[in-house]
């Protein structure tokens, strides 16, 4: 019984290709190849103070309820925040919102707590957590909609801004350079 499948098997593959097969086929590949469609990025969106920011999905590793930062000793003012235990892990907390320079409107404790998230970010080994007010998700753009960032920006924000998304309902995004940002907040905090 084998054998007779693997005899008909064998007449199957072995035989030619049909003519129409063949010239299909040439068609798709003697074609002139269009030229590759523009590839979409993604970030992740989030809300610090009343700025809309985002940083590439690729270095957002975890997005977690608000951590407990505790304090390190003779470090209170700057850029550091404290530390914090994600899933078991002590992370730096940077003040990301001190370090862009933005102010956080006075909102009642009970309201900011609820909708606080920690943004555990990851590149290229160096981990950072960051407190943000708000997380909206994840966001995809062709990168010919990133538009440059207007002179009218502040400047330390302008400076770690890759660039500006239109986003729903006349909002704009300030895209953060995270190469860039990642080497400022690890000179700072050094």
């Amino acid at each position: 019984m084998t054998q007779l499948f693997s005899s008909a098997a064998a007449q199957l593959l072995d035989r030619d290709a049909p003519a129409e097969y063949r010239r299909r086929w040439t068609d798709i590949f003697a074609a002139p190849r269009r030229p590759p469609e523009e590839t979409s990025k993604t970030v992740l969106v989030f809300q610090i103070a009343s700025e809309w920011l985002a940083l590439p999905t690729e270095i957002v590793q975890e997005i977690t309820e608000a951590c407990p930062i505790h304090s390190v000793p003779h470090r209170t003012g700057g850029i550091l925040r404290g530390i914090t235990n994600v899933r078991g892990e002590i992370l730096l907390s940077v003040a990301l919102d001190a370090f862009l320079g933005l102010e956080r409107p006075h909102q009642p404790t009970t309201t900011a707590h609820t909708a606080r998230r920690t943004l555990v970010c990851n590149r290229r080994g160096d981990r950072l957590a960051f407190v943000v007010t708000e997380v909206h998700g994840v966001h995809r753009y062709p990168p010919s909609a990133l538009r440059e960032v207007p002179v009218t920006l502040a400047k330390s924000e302008a400076s770690y801004t890759s660039g500006i998304l239109s986003w729903k309902e006349n909002r704009t995004i300030a895209v953060l350079d995270d190469e860039l940002l990642f080497y400022a907040l690890n000179k700072g905090l050094a």
